[in-house]
């Protein structure tokens, strides 16, 4: 499956941009050849794309046992090799729609991104806190819709296998995904049925930025498989996410509340009334007048 409990590292991504197009010096994005290895031609028939969407689900618990969950805390390490930085980082999620995001990057300061199921925004130190809108909204809301995640077909408008081949080291088959404008490559490992990537172009403040991202690593929390390894390519750069500690249902809902700095992002600014005075404040009365 392609989303089954997989919000939470792109939630992580999602942070992750913001940190990547701040910090590092523009790059001409390009996908990660490296990864991608299509097979010559295959001779062996394809299989639908919706039954390997319906494995995927299986072969990380199954739906029951994914729809029992009612929030995760991820708790890791981040880290760009080339760039020589690393860092911690929290990602927590909750049912239906919310979600934080954390990475303290030392001397780089703190880069978080939230959505509390109407509000969406993002804050570090560099480009200080700012409400997220249009696209970046869109694709916030998006991910943190956490109940989808157990039937990945209400995701996609139409899915379909396109070809087999490697992606992050594994024999997989490649799905090319829909919904409105948005596309995406999945690819899932053939003899395990766990989703081992995906590639797509994720809207921004600085434009779109293509992302290529491989799931090396699965763990088995409470009968539930999740992705405990990552690595992504965006901007040029890669990004290895390692979760130390998940916790299932054990997230405060005070910790997806909006920081008070985003709400007051979403106070009324007072405007100027036409003697210089704030609208926001009562006129005062004119004296009666003499008789």
């Amino acid at each position: 499956m392609i989303q089954s409990l997989r919000m939470q590292t792109r939630s992580v991504r999602l942070a992750a941009t913001a940190l990547v197009l701040a910090v590092v010096a523009p790059v001409t994005a390009q996908s990660d050849p490296g990864k991608t290895e299509p097979s010559p031609a295959p001779e062996v028939a394809l299989p639908e794309a919706r039954e390997i969407l319906s494995k995927g689900v299986d072969a990380v618990g199954g739906k029951e046992a994914l729809l029992k969950v009612k929030s995760i805390e991820m708790k890791g390490s981040i880290e760009m090799p080339a760039q020589g930085i690393k860092g911690t980082m929290i990602a927590r999620t909750a049912a239906p729609n919310k979600m934080m995001t954390s990475m303290n990057l030392g001397a780089l300061g703190e880069f978080r991104t939230g959505y509390d199921g109407t509000v969406g925004w993002a804050s570090d130190k560099i480009q200080g806190t700012r409400l997220l809108e249009g696209k970046e909204l869109a694709t916030i809301a998006r991910e943190a819709d956490f109940l989808k995640d157990a039937d990945p077909l209400k995701r996609w408008d139409s899915v379909k296998t396109v070809a087999d081949g490697k992606f992050g080291g594994f024999d997989c088959w490649k799905i090319e995904a829909a919904k409105g404008d948005e596309k995406a490559v999945l690819w899932y490992e053939k003899s395990t049925h766990l989703a081992r990537g995906l590639e797509m172009v994720l809207e921004t403040q600085f434009g779109k930025i293509p992302m290529s991202t491989a799931f090396l690593e699965y763990r088995d929390f409470n009968g539930v498989k999740l992705p405990v390894r990552s690595e992504a390519k965006q901007a040029g750069q890669k990004i290895v996410t390692v979760f130390e500690s998940i916790a299932l249902d054990s997230v405060d809902a005070s910790t997806l509340e909006l920081p008070a700095e985003v709400k007051a992002l979403l106070e009324p600014e007072p405007t100027d009334g036409e003697d210089g005075e704030t609208s926001g404040a009562p006129a005062s009365a004119p004296a009666p007048a003499k008789p």
